[in-house]
């Protein structure tokens, strides 16, 4: 009888730590050993050092450590786009700045130079070496100056300043070739007006004549 006591309290203790067991899973408490997120990108923006009128654009890209009392663990290698809004609102078309790689530290950095004054919307995203993506995470930045001295006005809705440039140079380079075809088309016409009064069909002839 007492054997089969025994039996029945380690039955019933085995049931209710399986039950203990259960309940803890469906609560969602996390367990030691588990990796609870993905890696997660965080973009910071603030004034670069020794750089008048620049904004020093900073991601940070780490995964969580497998246990949950270590710190997250930086991850090298993943290539980071940073972009910002050509105008301050989130939905306005994107303007790519530059890339920059993750270092041993997580960190990839990128110095960018405003070509408007006012709200700077950045955005930054990572590529993974196996070409999977990563973000976007998103930081603002008020900027007082800017290297375009009609910087804030017909800037904040215009592409930056070096797609401006290139966008100038192709204007006068088609400009240069429609001069020189102009040009080219004068002399032409001046070449067959001085053959066609020439000696054999001159008005010198005809009164000779």
């Amino acid at each position: 009888m007492s054997a089969l006591r025994s039996f029945g309290a380690v039955l019933a203790s085995g049931l209710a730590v399986v039950l203990a067991y259960t309940a803890l899973m469906a609560g969602g408490t996390p367990v030691a050993g588990a990796v609870a997120r993905g890696p997660s990108l965080q973009l910071v923006a603030k004034t670069a050092p020794h750089q008048h009128g620049a904004i020093m654009l900073v991601a940070t890209l780490e995964r969580p450590a497998k246990r949950t009392s270590a710190g997250p663990v930086p991850l090298a290698g993943y290539q980071v786009s940073f972009s910002v809004h050509v105008e301050q609102f989130s939905g306005a078309p994107l303007l790519a700045l530059g890339s920059a790689a993750t270092d041993a530290a997580g960190e990839a950095t990128l110095t960018y130079r405003p070509t408007w004054t006012g709200s700077q919307a950045l955005v930054a995203t990572a590529t993974s070496p196996g070409g999977s993506t990563l973000g976007p995470a998103t930081a603002s930045f008020t900027a007082l100056s800017a290297s375009h001295p009609f910087a804030g006005t017909v800037e904040a809705s215009r592409p930056d300043g070096v797609i401006g440039r290139w966008v100038a140079g192709v204007l006068l380079g088609v400009l240069a070739i429609l001069w020189v075809t102009l040009v080219g088309v004068v002399v032409r016409a001046h070449l067959a007006l001085g053959s066609r009064s020439g000696p054999e069909g001159g008005p010198g002839r005809r009164a000779g004549g």
